[in-house]
C-alpha cells in the first residue's frame, strides 16, 4: 500500500490555553492529533493531506507545516508500545506481546493508553469494586474495556464524536467485550444518563465542572483530563485520592 502524502502541522499554544486548544484542534485535525512537550508552552501536531488547505486556526495558535516523508504509516506505528496501567498491559494489534494484554487500535480517537490522563484514570478505575459503569467521553474505549476486564457491568460508553463511538465499539469487539459495553453518541452534559455505581470522565476541565453539577450521578466519580495546575470547582464532592502523571491529574471524588 502506498501511503497518501501528508502534511504535519506543528502548533504551539500557551500552556494556560491548552484545554481550549484541544477542542479547536480536534475539529481542525479529525484524522489524528498528538501532544508534544514544549518547555513552558504546549505543542501539538495534526495531520492533513498535502492537497488540503491550511487549518483555520485562531491567531494565538502558531502553526508550522512540514511534509511527512514516505513510509509514515510504519513510522507512526513505531511510536506505539505496550503500556502498563496498574497490573494490566495494553498493546496495539501489530505487537504480539504481552499475549494477555488488552488490544487497542488507536484509530482516529484520542486514547492509546500512553497519555497521562488515560493511565491515571485507568489506575483509579482498576482499584474500584465492580459495578454499573458510565464512561463519559470514551475516546478509543480503553477505560470501558478496563472496566469490563475488571468485572464492571453493564457499561455505557458515551462520546460526542462518532469516530470515538466507532473506535470503542471495534476495540470492545476485538477484546471480547461487545456484549458488556454499550455505546451511545451524545453530549454527556445534557443527555439522560442511566443509573450507575461509578462514572469515569476523561474530558475537559470546564466540562468536568458542569458534569459535577448534574443530578442523578452516582456518589463516586473519577475525573481526568486535568493539567496539574488546573483548579476545579467540585463543590459537593470530596477528593479521595489522585494520580499525577506527566503533568496531568486524575482524581477520585465522592459525594
Amino acid at each position: 500500500m502506498v501511503d497518501p502524502p501528508l502534511t504535519r502541522w506543528q502548533v504551539e499554544v500557551p500552556a494556560e490555553r491548552a484545554e481550549e486548544a484541544i477542542a479547536v484542534l480536534l475539529e481542525a485535525f479529525p484524522g489524528g492529533l498528538e501532544e508534544v512537550a514544549r518547555g513552558g508552552g504546549i505543542g501539538y501536531a495534526g495531520f492533513r493531506g498535502v492537497d488540503e488547505p491550511a487549518p483555520d486556526l485562531p491567531d494565538w495558535m502558531v502553526a508550522t507545516p512540514e511534509l511527512v516523508p514516505d513510509g509514515w504509516r510504519d513510522a507512526w506505528r513505531q511510536f506505539h508500545h505496550p503500556v502498563q496501567i496498574g497490573d494490566v498491559w495494553v498493546r496495539p494489534p501489530w505487537i504480539a506481546e504481552p499475549a494477555d494484554a488488552i488490544i487497542l487500535e488507536p484509530g482516529h480517537a484520542f486514547g492509546t493508553g500512553a497519555h497521562g490522563t488515560t493511565r491515571g484514570a485507568g489506575m483509579l478505575l482498576l482499584d474500584e469494586p465492580p459495578g454499573r459503569l458510565l464512561d463519559l467521553g470514551c475516546g478509543s474505549g480503553l477505560l470501558s474495556i478496563l472496566g469490563a476486564y475488571r468485572g464492571h457491568g453493564p457499561i455505557l460508553a458515551m462520546d460526542i464524536d462518532q469516530h470515538a463511538i466507532d473506535s470503542t465499539r471495534e476495540n470492545a469487539m476485538v477484546n471480547g467485550f461487545e456484549d458488556q459495553i454499550e455505546t451511545r453518541l451524545g453530549d454527556v452534559i445534557v443527555e439522560p444518563l442511566p443509573e450507575s455505581d461509578l462514572v469515569v470522565a476523561n474530558i475537559e476541565r470546564k466540562l468536568i465542572e458542569m458534569l459535577l453539577q448534574r443530578e442523578g450521578l452516582p456518589n463516586r466519580i473519577i475525573v481526568s483530563g486535568l493539567r496539574i495546575e488546573d483548579t476545579v470547582d467540585h463543590r459537593g464532592w470530596t477528593l479521595v485520592t489522585q494520580h499525577v502523571l506527566d503533568g496531568w491529574r486524575s482524581a477520585l471524588l465522592v459525594r
